[in-house]
C-alpha cells in the first residue's frame, strides 16, 4: 500500500472522528471525502514527477473543502450560546434538516436541545439561528 493511501485513509478517519465528537455529525464533509477518494484513485496513474505537483495542488483544494464544510458552531459552542439565554440547557441529539437548493458545504443536521422551561429548540450550526420546536413524541 502506498503512503498516500494510508494518509488518505487516516485523513478520512480523522474527519469522521472530529465530525462525530465536536460537530454532532453536522459537518458537510461529503465533498472533501469524495475529493480525497478520487485523488487517491487518480494518483496511481500519474508519473512520479507529476504526482507531487498535482498532489500539492489537490491537497490545497481538499483543505479548502474541509474548511468550508465545517459549520460555524460546534455542539459546545451552541450549548454555550444557549446558556447565555437559558439557565439549564441539555444537548439531546442531532436532527436531520432539509436544505433548499444544492450546496455541498451547508450542514444537513441541526442540534436539538432541551431548555429550562421543558421546551425543545433546534440550533442551526451554520447560522446560529435558534428555532423553538414542538415537544417530542
Amino acid at each position: 500500500m502506498k503512503w498516500w493511501w494510508i494518509l488518505g485513509i487516516l485523513t478520512i478517519g480523522g474527519m469522521m472522528f472530529v465530525n462525530e465528537a465536536w460537530y454532532g455529525n453536522s459537518a458537510a464533509f461529503g465533498m472533501a471525502i469524495s475529493m480525497i477518494v478520487v485523488t487517491l484513485i487518480g494518483m496511481e496513474n500519474l508519473d512520479q514527477r507529476h504526482r507531487i505537483r498535482r498532489g500539492g495542488l489537490i491537497s490545497v483544494l481538499i483543505a479548502g473543502a474541509i474548511y468550508f464544510g465545517l459549520p460555524s458552531y460546534s455542539v459546545l459552542d451552541a450549548e454555550l450560546e444557549l446558556k447565555n439565554q437559558h439557565e439549564n440547557v441539555k444537548y439531546l441529539n442531532d436532527v436531520g434538516v432539509v436544505n433548499e437548493g444544492w450546496n455541498p458545504f451547508q450542514p444537513n443536521r441541526a442540534y436539538l436541545f432541551e431548555i429550562d422551561s421543558g421546551d425543545y429548540v433546534l440550533f442551526l450550526p451554520d447560522s446560529g439561528d435558534i428555532i423553538k420546536t414542538r415537544p417530542l413524541m
